[in-house]
């Protein structure tokens, strides 16, 4: 049987944060960054709760994280994942079908909406199988080397990238992002003196799919997309 990536479409409703977007924070409780990231996550549940409680399937949602005119959208650490990961762990990875990202020059905003699929998306530009556990070194080395082999790296400047995820039932497919993008270097260009530290913060739109297959068991499957803004 031949693997169709499923995409799906932003979420309407789009209502402005009052509260700024946080990155996810490792530091411990009572941490100023955890302090903020928990007044975030609080603004989240007041717009996401009463859509999780009324629908009966997966969900979609969108972040746009706003930022005063003058600040460089590309650098200054303001990865996109970083931003999408705290909010899919809160609204629960299992409830989520599709999260997107976006850096702009202007306001925060966050559209939480039901899960829709979108039937007009074009070929991935890079299709792979990846068998074995994701925390090991050697599988973003096995996808980096498969993207060194098929893939070439973008023009400078921001990008665009969707990546569609297909796993077994049960996982949770948002920790799959570090290291999937950690392995994106010979798309987004890296430091070759640090090994899986590609040119991340370039992603300004960021489309993160996933769909759910028994047939895949423990492996994952990766369709991916990317143009130059």
């Amino acid at each position: 049987m031949t693997h169709m990536a499923m995409v799906y479409r932003r979420p309407a409703g789009v209502m402005r944060q009052s509260v700024k977007p946080q990155l996810a924070s490792w530091d411990r409780a009572g941490h100023p960054s955890q302090v903020k990231l928990a007044r975030f996550l609080a603004h989240v549940d007041a717009i996401a709760g009463p859509v999780l409680a009324s629908a009966s399937g997966r969900v979609a949602a969108e972040l746009i994280v706003g930022f005063r005119d003058g600040v460089s959208l590309i650098d200054a650490d303001h990865d996109l994942d970083n931003y999408l990961f705290p909010v899919a762990q809160r609204l629960g990875p299992q409830r989520v079908a599709a999260i997107f990202g976006r850096k702009i020059h202007g306001p925060s905003s966050l559209a939480v909406g039901p899960a829709q699929l979108e039937t007009a998306e074009a070929t991935p530009q890079f299709s792979t199988r990846m068998a074995g556990s994701y925390e090991r070194k050697e599988w973003k080395q096995k996808l980096h080397d498969r993207l060194a082999v098929q893939a070439a790296i973008i023009d400078p400047g921001p990008v665009e990238l969707k990546i569609a995820l297909t796993t077994g039932p049960g996982r949770n497919w948002a920790n799959l992002w570090k290291p999937l993008t950690d392995a994106f270097g010979p798309v987004l260009g890296e430091d070759p003196t640090r090994p899986f530290h590609p040119h991340d913060d370039r992603i300004v739109s960021l489309s993160l799919y996933h769909t759910i297959d028994t047939g895949v068991a423990r492996d994952v499957i990766i369709d991916a997309w990317w143009t130059s803004l």
